[in-house]
């Protein structure tokens, strides 16, 4: 009977000491902590503990864009014959990319399939999506057929959800690779007006455009991030939300790009307004979600 109860004991002394074993995290970037976790037989591993970006949710948003004159202007999917799939891995930046698209702009918008003013981010595991020790939480992007329910799908990057910190890749495909320029998605923990904190990424010239900016060689994104109001109210077709205001600015040898981005504790980043290398805008909002 006490070796019984010695075992029993033993066994919840093991189970509590494993629970409470601090997570391991490791920084890239200057800024962007990641968890380590080890066990890369286990594909959910970076998102069975996420609180916002859990697997299967599904975000939708709304985006205009306002070109440097200020008018706004609507994009135009082209499409392409299918070239594959195409697996891009550089630090923090891997991501998939489906179809080699193309876009123009429309002064009107219209209701053919082409004209898209809306896209889908879903959630999901790393199910064979990218190398097994892939630390993210996966993320698909579609473009939204407009008046109709297919799904275009576009690309697949990473999410970063813990404790300390949410940092997202945005859309890049089409008008969205002028993203890359920008400051992304990202909030350090715990949220206090006046916090500040930094990141930094290297970025290659296959990201120029002739219609925003071009390069040759390598750039280096020096990012400046600033919580300037933690009771922020955004109305959105979810409700009126009490969100974190967050200002960013990101500088390089090419030029300077800002980022205000409104984050809420349930639903995460439901706005963002981003003021691009060339002085264009685009607005990014939060319309609609499946939980």
């Amino acid at each position: 009977m006490k070796h019984h109860l010695l075992s029993i004991f033993l066994c919840l002394v093991c189970s509590f000491t494993a629970q409470s074993q601090p997570t391991q995290y490791s920084q890239s970037g200057g800024g962007i902590w990641f968890e380590v976790r080890n066990d890369t037989s286990n594909p959910c591993r970076y998102t069975e503990d996420n609180k916002i970006y859990q697997a299967d949710r599904e975000f939708t948003f709304e985006f205009h864009y306002f070109n440097p004159r200020g008018k706004e202007r609507y994009m135009r999917y082209e499409r392409v014959p299918h070239q594959g799939y195409e697996l891009t891995e550089a630090g923090d930046t891997s991501y998939y990319t489906f179809y080699r698209s193309d876009f123009s702009f429309s002064d009107v918008f219209d209701s053919s399939d082409s004209c898209i003013n809306r896209y889908l981010l879903k959630v999901a595991c790393n199910n064979g999506s990218f190398r097994k020790d892939y630390n993210q939480t996966v993320e698909e992007f579609y473009f939204l057929l407009y008046g109709q329910t297919s799904r275009l799908p576009l690309e697949m990057s990473g999410i970063v959800e813990n404790e300390r910190n949410l940092w997202m890749h945005p859309n890049r495909s089409c008008l969205f690779r002028i993203l890359e320029l920008n400051p992304f998605p990202y909030i350090q923990y715990p949220v206090k007006k006046g916090k500040t904190w930094k990141w930094r990424l290297t970025i290659g010239s296959h990201w120029g455009d002739v219609r925003w900016e071009t390069w040759t060689g390598t750039i280096v994104n020096r990012y400046k991030y600033r919580i300037t109001d933690t009771d922020c109210e955004v109305v959105t077709p979810m409700g009126t939300l009490s969100c974190v205001k967050v200002e960013a600015v990101a500088k390089s040898r090419i030029g300077t790009t800002c980022l205000t981005a409104y984050y809420n504790d349930t639903y995460g980043f439901v706005k963002m307004d981003n003021a691009n290398i060339d002085g264009s805008r685009l607005e990014i909002n939060l319309v609609e979600t499946n939980f």
